[in-house]
């Protein structure tokens, strides 16, 4: 099937206008730079600057010179109003305003009609009147049934292989934050995120940890093939497994625990499906629930980290795996990413150079 690039290609003029733009994005997402920085070259377009808006993005501009800025406006992006309105009122260069909604909902059709108008709105810009005979209804075509098959099937090389459970509990969410914010997007790992939290806010864990990351984070979802570079979040009220073919399953739960989602339980699911494959970091939280789950992880091959008493916001939930000598690593969020990172460097190797 041809891509959204062959259909442009073919409806554009011979000499490829689309090599001469150049692109600035300004965003403070990962999530969303990775994810411009992917549809934007799709199309032959060049990025010449993607990283938050900062004193370094305004150095770049006068170095580079774009013919376009693309400003992701998401609530969350821009805390420094005063680099905002310098943007505005001191940069000459034309500014596209990005509707994050149609991306943060990650629905093919509003991603369609987003990247159409993305399109047409350069082409405004910059003055390519050849742009405006776009046939935009067969990119939309296109690139939605590009975007479905993505999004739906799976190649063998980025089936979860290594599985880390990361549990936490009281004060877990920010230090969750800053763990995902520091993995590198190369990492070949999956997470399985079981957090004590009420039901009603896992949507709204997922929302926001999802822009803190290049990995996707998502609620589980039944049937779910498990890939590297993925969070899933364990419900609160189901029983969440992986079956030998790497698929997400959703049981009831048989005995009640006294922490939902038990911590436990989906640490002694993990570390038996992925054996030494298997590992668990534990952050800030009270209470004994990792324990038994840390002790079946270690006895499987699996590794046990935990995250150090002083950055936490409650220890007792990691203190207690140290007490038991069943922590192989103490460090803070960051650092634990970071340590991942050079744990699985020779797979980061071997995955870059098989590219």
């Amino acid at each position: 099937m041809a891509s959204v690039a062959d259909v442009v290609i073919q409806i554009m003029p011979a000499n490829r206008e689309l090599d001469n733009i150049h692109i600035a994005v300004a965003s403070g997402s990962i999530q969303h730079r990775h994810y411009l920085q992917n549809m934007v070259q799709g199309i032959g377009l060049c990025i010449v600057i993607n990283e938050p808006l900062s004193e370094q993005f305004f150095r770049k501009l006068d170095s580079v010179s774009p013919d376009v800025i693309l400003l992701d406006i998401d609530e969350s992006t821009h805390d420094d109003s005063a680099l905002l309105d310098r943007l505005l009122d001191d940069v000459d260069i034309p500014i596209i305003f990005n509707d994050i909604s149609a991306l943060a909902h990650n629905h093919p059709g509003e991603q369609s009609r987003w990247y159409a108008k993305l399109l047409l709105k350069i082409a405004e810009l910059t003055g390519r009147p050849e742009w405006e005979a776009l046939d935009v209804s067969k990119v939309l075509a296109m690139h939605s049934s590009r975007s479905v098959k993505s999004g739906t099937l799976n190649t063998p090389k980025d089936l979860a292989r290594n599985v880390w459970l990361l549990g936490a509990s009281l004060g877990g969410p920010e230090m969750l934050k800053h763990f995902l914010m520091a993995i590198p997007e190369e990492l070949p790992v999956a997470f399985i995120l079981a957090q004590h939290l009420g039901e009603s806010f896992m949507a709204l864990l997922a929302e926001q940890l999802d822009r803190m990351t290049a990995f996707k984070v998502m609620q589980a979802e039944e049937g779910h093939v498990l890939c590297h570079k993925e969070v899933v979040i364990v419900p609160v009220d189901r029983r969440l497994t992986i079956n030998p073919i790497g698929a997400i399953e959703l049981k009831p739960i048989e005995t009640p625990a006294r922490y939902s989602p038990s911590i436990d339980l989906v640490a002694s699911d993990i570390g038996l499906r992925y054996q030494s494959k298997a590992g668990m970091i534990i952050f800030s939280g009270m209470g004994d629930d990792a324990a038994a789950g840390a002790k079946k992880m270690r006895e499987v091959g699996g590794q046990v980290w935990a995250q150090e008493p002083g950055s936490c916001v409650i220890s007792a939930m990691p203190d207690n795996l140290r007490l038991r000598g069943l922590v192989n690593v103490s460090a803070t969020p960051v650092e634990m990413a970071e340590m991942l990172a050079t744990y699985y460097s020779s797979e980061i190797r071997q995955d870059s150079e098989s590219r």
